[in-house]
């Protein structure tokens, strides 16, 4: 309804073409967020329903967290940000691979949006006793204690930093809980203003069983 309503504005109105195509590119915006609020939702609701597709196989962590780096890469350079990782070989675990991609991708694109132009991104990535351990750390504002409980609760923003101007709807960091914890994994958060953020998440070897459907 809004942007049908913001549509009928930009028409209703005599306009130069370059305000024209000013205007049609913020209602571009809008609907592209739209559409990924839709689709983060939709994902959630079939996740709760347990209607997810689910296809776990052997995987090599590294090699994953290579491919999404490389593709979120663009991103960081266009704000200037240096994304640097460390990992250790062969962590092989048992996962899907779409929802792993999906789940570091949200890590990714948060750390990005919130680290300050020039800021620093580091990635690492190791074994631990039951399985393996990805660590994703910024030079981004960090998260006040009392926020930190809360930041992996759909639709939950701390305050400026997290402001829908960013782009973001809350759900992201949620969606990336929920794909770990239907792995057997956690995520845990640490944060302290003006010193950065780290997410940390644990998967074990092999995920419990998971009563997904197509």
């Amino acid at each position: 309804l809004q942007v049908a309503q913001r549509a009928f504005v930009i028409l209703s109105q005599p306009r130069t073409a370059e305000e024209y195509e000013s205007a049609l590119r913020d209602l571009e915006r809008e609907v592209d967020r739209l559409i990924h609020l839709s689709t983060d939702l939709l994902f959630l609701a079939r996740l709760d329903q347990r209607r997810l597709p689910w296809r776990p196989q052997a995987l090599d962590i590294s090699d994953l967290l290579d491919a999404v780096v490389e593709q979120i890469q663009p991103l960081a350079d266009a704000k200037g940000l240096l994304l640097e990782t460390t990992m250790e070989p062969g962590l092989v675990i048992q996962g899907d691979p779409d929802h792993l991609i999906r789940l570091f991708l949200n890590l990714l694109d948060n750390a990005i949006k919130y680290t300050p132009p020039g800021g620093q991104i580091t990635l690492r990535a190791g074994k631990e006793g039951t399985g393996v351990w990805v660590a994703l750390s910024d030079t981004g504002p960090g998260i006040p204690a009392e926020h930190l409980p809360h930041v992996f609760e759909r639709f939950y923003r701390v305050e400026k930093a997290r402001s829908r101007e960013s782009g973001g709807a809350g759900l992201g960091l949620a969606i990336a809980y929920e794909i770990a914890r239907w792995h057997g994994g956690t995520i845990e958060a640490q944060s302290e203003p003006g010193h950065g953020t780290i997410f940390t998440v644990h998967l074990p070897f092999r995920p419990p069983e998971a009563h997904v459907v197509e």
